[in-house]
Formats: structure tokens, sequence, C-alpha cells
């Protein structure tokens, strides 16, 4: 049986891949949890599958069920799963590959974009209060409207950016802010930002008017000269 067991695991793995190798091993384990009885009704010793020669395992054991999950992760990275979409390798960030995406409206608020790709992203009028964009790609993306009090923007990709009548007090900066597209109408009170840049926004022309939401003026809110 214990022979059978194998050679059928090894059979869906070449068939179904890892997915079927995990079917395999939850049968397995709900076999080994079941008592096992001779035709006479007593009990016989449980099986165990040999490793090497002078080397066994019994199929009961964790070790049997955690060799079983490391060979389905081993081949799901073999066969180049696909990542879920939005997500980050390794579990740190929120979001992933979001570019192009229509993600307008929603609350982002203490998300994690960090070396996400949201090039051409379209967050306009979202919540996005202490979100991350460390490293992230959001050229051309579409912020206006947006709530981005005390989010960071540091080391992103920032080129075209639309930041029109958004919100971003007590934001952390750096480079690349000067090469947004649209800054008109937005709020920068308390914002950490660099001085050469500082000087860069307030030259622009489209450093004016007046938040919708805070009533703040935008070339007050940089502190312009």
């Amino acid at each position: 049986l214990t022979t059978f067991l194998i050679q059928r695991m090894l059979r869906c793995l070449r068939l179904c891949g890892a997915i079927g190798l995990l079917v395999i091993a939850s049968q397995v384990e709900a076999w080994t949890a079941a008592p096992l009885l001779s035709s006479t009704g007593a009990r016989r010793a449980r099986p165990t599958t040999t490793i090497r020669p002078g080397v066994s395992m019994d199929l009961k054991t964790p070790s049997f069920k955690v060799a079983v999950a490391a060979l389905a992760s081993s081949v799901l990275l073999l066969q180049g799963a696909p990542m879920p979409v939005h997500a980050v390798s390794g579990g740190v960030a929120d979001f992933g590959d979001i570019h192009g995406a229509d993600m307008s409206g929603g609350d982002y608020s203490k998300k994690d974009f960090s070396g996400a790709d949201a090039k051409g992203t379209n967050l306009a009028n979202s919540k996005l209060k202490g979100a991350r964009f460390f490293k992230a790609d959001v050229r051309n993306a579409d912020f206006t409207g947006s709530d981005l009090t005390a989010a960071s923007l540091e080391n992103a990709k920032l080129d075209g950016v639309i930041l029109k009548n958004a919100v971003l007090k007590s934001a952390y900066t750096g480079l690349g802010l000067e090469t947004a597209k649209d800054i008109s109408g937005s709020d920068w009170t308390g914002a950490q930002i660099r001085p050469d840049v500082q000087q860069k926004l307030c030259a622009r022309p489209d450093a004016q008017g007046t938040n919708p939401k805070t009533k703040a003026d935008t070339r007050e809110s940089l502190e312009c000269p």
C-alpha cells in the first residue's frame, strides 16, 4: 500500500502538478489517521517508506507531512506559478503589479505600496492616509483629490504624477516631486520636502489654488516666498 501511495503521488505530480500533490498529501494524512486492522481485527503496525537503505520514515509523522509540503512548494516555484494580482513576494507589501488599474475612490489608508508597479494607476479621490509608496513606480498615476496625509513618497518614481487637489499634509517626500504633472490646489501643510525640491515646486506656474477639502492655499502650504 505504501508503494502504491508513493507511485500515485509521483504520477499526480507529473499530471496535475503541485496542487494535485497537496490533495494526495491530504489523503495520506486522512489514511494515516485511521487505525489499521488486520483481517482478524488486530491492530497492525503503521507502514513506513524507505528514504534510503537503512533509513525509513513513518507516514504519520509530521516530518513526512512537512516533506510533502516542501516538495509541493518547490514544484510551484519550478513551474513558475503566477503570483496573485496585487500581491508582493514575501508578503511585505499589500500591492504589487497594479499598473493601469482603476482603484479610484477606495480606502487604502496605511496600506503598503512599497515597490509596487502603479504606473498610470487611477487612485483619484482615494483615502491614502499613512500609505507607504517607498520605491513605488507611480509615474503618470492619478491622485486627484486624494488624501495622502502622512503618506510616504520617499524614493518613489513620480514623473507625470497628478496631485491636483490632493492633500499631502505631513507627508514624507523626496526627489521627483518637481516632475509631477499637476500640483494645483494641493495642500502641503507640514510636509517634509527637500529645500531644493521646494524651490522648484514654488517656481511652477501651477503652484497655486486652494484645496477644496482643507481650504489651504497651495503656495502658502508650500511656504513659498
